[in-house]
């Protein structure tokens, strides 16, 4: 679901044929405001939205890279502050300190990434959405487009043509502060 509150159009389709002949209709009209809502992955709608790679991946880089710097952080300033001389050997030695980095990279890399999951999904919702139908938890799809209230009866059309079993308009009234004189 988007984070978009406002005035939107629901249109639920029984057949994947009929929703992907809706995205081509409105992707033919130049509308880009809405979303796809689907009980199962399916490549065909995959395809045809054509998304962006997920921002999650920049998550784990940043992340990885934290815990690679403070695993060796962590190891040298250990040494450095109580040296430990042995047998002449020096204190400092990389193969132990890369062991320590390599599983911090992986810790901070791993919790960075379930961070970015959380918060790219927009997890937890605790509110539920207006436009939820329970046919889509199951065996239909829908389109759900975003836009002023002119824009939605064009769009309504374009998707009622387009095979939509039914299709739910919702326009949200934007609240006016009340302004008392004294």
């Amino acid at each position: 679901m988007s984070a978009y509150k406002g005035s939107h159009i629901l249109s639920v389709y029984a057949t994947i044929d009929e929703l992907i002949e809706g995205i081509h209709a409105l992707k033919k009209e130049g509308k880009k405001k809405f979303s796809v809502i689907s009980p199962v992955p399916h490549h065909d709608i995959e395809h045809e939205l054509h998304p962006k790679p997920s921002p999650v991946r920049v998550f784990t880089l940043i992340g990885g890279l934290f815990g690679f710097t403070l695993g060796w952080a962590l190891t040298y300033y250990a040494t450095e502050s109580y040296p430990l001389i042995v047998g002449g050997k020096p204190y400092i030695s990389i193969p132990p300190y890369g062991i320590i980095a390599y599983i911090l990279t992986i810790l901070f890399g791993a919790l960075a990434t379930i961070a970015g999951l959380f918060i790219n999904a927009r997890l937890p919702e605790f509110v539920i959405k207006d436009a939820y139908d329970e046919r889509l938890s199951s065996d239909h799809f829908a389109i759900q487009y975003y836009g002023d209230e002119t824009e939605l009866d064009t769009v309504k059309d374009i998707l009622n043509k387009t095979g939509a079993v039914e299709t739910h308009k919702k326009i949200e009234e934007i609240p006016q502060k009340n302004q008392f004189v004294d």
